[in-house]
């Protein structure tokens, strides 16, 4: 039997969450030999993708790349349990015939979450809590002048499933004209999102909220330096629910002590956790979560079940959802896959 690597949680809450995947783990497991153990380091994730024909890449730790695919001769499919797929070289992935495939099960959070912050940053919520907590009542509200969002501007950068909700919820709930920035994207499928397509420049001038929904790639990585954070209004908020890196950390940590911008919002950090040094936890002008924008039972239920499921089709022959590298499949090496199969 062909082998699956499934490292299964192991906390007791979280099980609970998922246990609808476990009807699928359980099916899977009468085709394959499915090992559902806990990889505990990147050396024991290395030795067991060996024999493995499919993995469940848990951990955004656990690097695929030409290395680990060299020694990975059985591998054919990667499923990861998320909508990023940052540490996966998917042109190795695709050199080594290796089908890599993501859950986009969990939009709508990360979407309502992005929305939480920019309302929280926009009128000082949590800046406003502190004070209550500790007694106080401001005489005046100067320190808590906030900022209307109707009919300002939304930024956009990366126009996949998540901001393209953000955008609509923009759109519909604020009455903002959306910019949105996504070389990818086709000018016809933004208006659909009520979006216009413009360069990155521009979306950094013109908009007052600019908020990052791009994968985490080489061509993104520090996307926002300290050059693009310089092109900000001074009223204007940035926030991510991406990946931490797409933005130096470094330069927006001094932007935001030099009030260079009105605010931001992070649930996303270039470490992770975020040390308790880090200048970000002292300073009133940004909102910190903890990597959670993700964070329902029904998207963290659902996430897993599509992931499970993903692995499942595969493993009966059927075309997967959610390929990032789809030409793998037209190979046809070692892959037999359903002309029947359902998308």
């Amino acid at each position: 039997m062909r082998k699956v690597i499934l490292p299964w949680p192991t906390d007791k809450e979280f099980v609970k969450v998922i246990s609808q995947a476990e009807k699928l783990r359980d099916e899977l497991q009468k085709s394959a030999d499915v090992d559902t153990s806990p990889i505990i380091n990147e050396e024991e994730w290395f030795k067991r993708g060996r024999e493995a024909y499919a993995v469940l890449r848990a951990e955004m730790e656990w690097p695929i790349n030409h290395d680990f695919l060299k020694h990975a001769r059985k591998l054919r499919m990667v499923q990861t349990p998320s909508i990023g797929y940052d540490g996966i070289d998917i042109e190795a992935c695709t050199d080594h015939s290796v089908i890599v495939c993501i859950v986009v099960t969990y939009s709508e959070s990360v979407a309502q979450h992005t929305w939480a912050l920019i309302l929280n940053v926009s009128k000082h919520i949590a800046k406003a809590d502190r004070v209550m907590r500790i007694g106080g009542w401001p005489d005046w509200p100067t320190n808590f002048f906030g900022i209307e969002l109707h009919g300002t501007t939304l930024g956009v950068i990366g126009l996949g499933d998540i901001g393209r909700r953000v955008a609509l919820k923009g759109s519909l709930a604020f009455n903002m004209r959306v910019l949105a920035y996504n070389p990818f994207v086709d000018p016809t499928q933004a208006q659909l999102y009520h979006a216009r397509l413009v360069d990155l420049e521009t979306l950094l001038r013109e908009s007052d909220i600019i908020s990052i929904h791009c994968p985490l790639t080489p061509s993104t990585w520090h996307l926002i330096g300290a050059e693009q954070l310089k092109l900000l209004k001074s009223t204007a908020i940035l926030v991510n629910t991406a990946r931490g890196a797409i933005i130096d950390q470094t330069a927006l940590i001094e932007a935001l002590e030099k009030e260079q911008l009105f605010g931001a919002g992070l649930d996303v950090f270039e470490e992770e956790p975020l040390s308790p040094l880090n200048p970000l936890r002292r300073l009133e002008n940004v909102i910190l979560t903890p990597h959670l924008a993700y964070a329902t039972k029904k998207a963290v239920r659902n996430t897993w079940i599509g992931a499970v499921g993903n692995i499942l089709r595969f493993m009966k022959g059927q075309k997967p959802n959610w390929i990032l590298n789809p030409t793998v499949l037209s190979r046809k090496r070692g892959y037999i896959l359903s002309t029947r199969s359902k998308r």
